[in-house]
């Protein structure tokens, strides 16, 4: 009983309680401006009427031309011709506040001084052109768009659950000597995070630099609202990114969904696991948590680093590049590690990325995704693959964490399993792994799930491999899952009316949840 009264405490005193109150002030305005305008000038309601129409066809034509996702037009569309003046108003809310141009750029692009990080023309790896022409197309897609090389690695792990993960960053973070890098977007205080704590702190103390980035929405309500300014203390230099604001921004939906630890330039890990208890079944709150992750060596490590520092010059601070340049051998299993990014030039990396592997696919598919939201491109995608006779998969929870993207989880794979697509739902909980592997050759494992935040409005971290090992390591894994799971059948998908409508409405309006 305490602990429940402490948690109401601390959430009636919290920032978060303060920016909800703040944004139902600036959604308050709009209603209070009219009735007032109303009631003040002559003919108000003519007026506005025609200045209503004006905005809903002049918002209607941008969004119809706009270089966006089909879905995401028409989740708008409706509610601004439904509902005039409301929709549109609150789309141009939506629309107001925009990053500042500069720090766009220096969020997506390489930045000035750490060219040294990224790829110089013509550099790929010899073992490259043996791996194929699907391969080097992918390499050459990948740099182009994100400036990474296409690189490689010596040694690879795979964890096939949290705990795994959790115990070997532990021991790696034991070995640091000159940096450690942290990127999360869930941290909260418990078994995990305060025995990572406890080596940065004492890191720090012996003169490792330190650093360590969280999102601020991953975890509000999970650590205080002065949490960076008390790692700050402790030796740890630490960034809330992108604090959450008291306005209807839509710049609040870029976080940094990423995982990443970076130790010493040589060592990498990166997947679905933040460092909070659930992930690694110290505690249960959704049965038990599925969730995978891998550690990296060697060259490909140099990536998660620029990853890493390009969030990190948001603080102005003055860097030397030169010092991260990698000293790692040249390996044998070829792969990138990547950053997708909302402000990429308009492409959607790992998007793209899926989409390849799924059309390039001859034998089998496999997916890992706690959430399953697609565009018409990637259903299209899939299912053509399933018609031409490759064994799709996907794997999705079966006890949710957020019923209401659930729900929409299962209005999409209603229509996949009719297909002839695989749907299996992991019975003991909850499903957070993020993977595909493709015929043996082909993988990619990292922060991605399969919905529109992901694809769209997040800066996530992938490792794309072209080897067969790690690809071994993954289909064995997850036709282990498989085997924990229940596979969907066609008879259990309700065609009743109303569970028809429900699903179609979910579908359009998936791409603003």
């Amino acid at each position: 009983m305490r602990k429940k009264k402490s948690k109401i405490f601390r959430l009636l005193t919290s920032k978060f309680l303060l920016v909800c109150f703040l944004l139902l002030l600036e959604l308050a305005f709009i209603p209070v401006s009219i009735l007032i305008f109303s009631a003040w000038v002559p003919h108000a309601s003519s007026i506005l009427s025609v200045v209503f129409f004006i905005v809903d066809m002049v918002v209607v034509i941008y969004i119809v031309n706009s270089d966006v996702n089909a879905e995401y037009k028409i989740a708008w569309l409706i509610p601004i011709l439904a509902i005039p003046p409301a929709g549109a108003l609150l789309y141009l809310l939506l629309r107001r506040h925009k990053m500042p141009r500069c720090r766009r750029k220096m969020l997506s692009e390489m930045h000035r001084g750490a060219e040294c990080l990224y790829a110089r023309p013509g550099e790929r790896p010899a073992s490259l052109a043996q791996a194929g022409d699907f391969a080097g197309a992918c390499a050459d897609y990948v740099t182009k768009f994100t400036h990474m090389p296409f690189t490689d690695c010596t040694d690879f792990e795979y964890f096939s659950m949290g705990q795994e993960y959790a115990q070997a960053l532990l021991a790696e973070l034991e070995k640091a000597e000159k940096y450690i890098f942290l990127e999360y977007f869930v941290i909260q205080p418990g078994k995990f995070l305060d025995g990572v704590t406890e080596i940065l702190e004492r890191k720090a103390k012996a003169g490792v630099d330190v650093r360590f980035i969280y999102d601020d929405i991953g975890s509000m309500l999970k650590v205080p609202g002065n949490y960076a300014e008390s790692m700050e203390k402790k030796g740890i230099k630490c960034m809330c990114f992108n604090p959450f604001r008291p306005m209807l921004d839509i710049a609040q939906n870029n976080r940094t969904h990423r995982k990443i630890a970076v130790i010493d330039g040589k060592v990498a890990f990166t997947g679905g696991v933040n460092l909070a208890d659930e992930y690694i079944n110290e505690t249960h709150p959704f049965g038990t948590w599925k969730d995978t992750g891998i550690l990296v060596r060697g060259r490909v490590v140099q990536n998660f680093t620029a990853m890493f520092l390009q969030l990190w010059a948001s603080r102005g601070e003055a860097e030397d590049y030169s010092k991260y340049i990698t000293d790692s051998p040249a390996g044998n299993i070829l792969c990138t590690a990547f950053s997708d990014s909302p402000f990429g030039k308009g492409t959607n990396v790992c998007e793209n990325l899926y989409l390849k592997i799924i059309y390039n696919a001859k034998k089998y598919i496999y997916i890992n995704t706690p959430y399953l939201i697609l565009d018409g491109e990637m259903r299209r995608a899939l299912i053509t693959a399933a018609h031409s006779g490759v064994d799709v998969r996907i794997s999705v929870p079966n006890i949710p964490d957020k019923k209401y993207v659930f729900a929409v989880t299962k209005a999409f794979y209603s229509q996949l399993v009719k297909e002839g697509i695989k749907i299996y739902r992991y019975t003991p909980g909850f499903l957070h792994a993020k993977s595909i592997v493709s015929d043996g050759n082909v993988c990619m494992i990292g922060s991605t799930n399969m919905d529109f935040r992901s694809f769209y409005l997040h800066f996530e971290s992938d490792l794309l491999f072209f080897d067969e090992k790690v690809c071994t390591a993954l289909c064995h894994d997850y036709l282990q899952t498989c085997e924990e799971s229940h596979l969907v059948t066609a008879s259990e998908i309700k065609d009743k009316p109303h569970s028809l409508i429900y699903r179609s409405v979910l579908r359009v309006f998936a791409a603003l949840m």
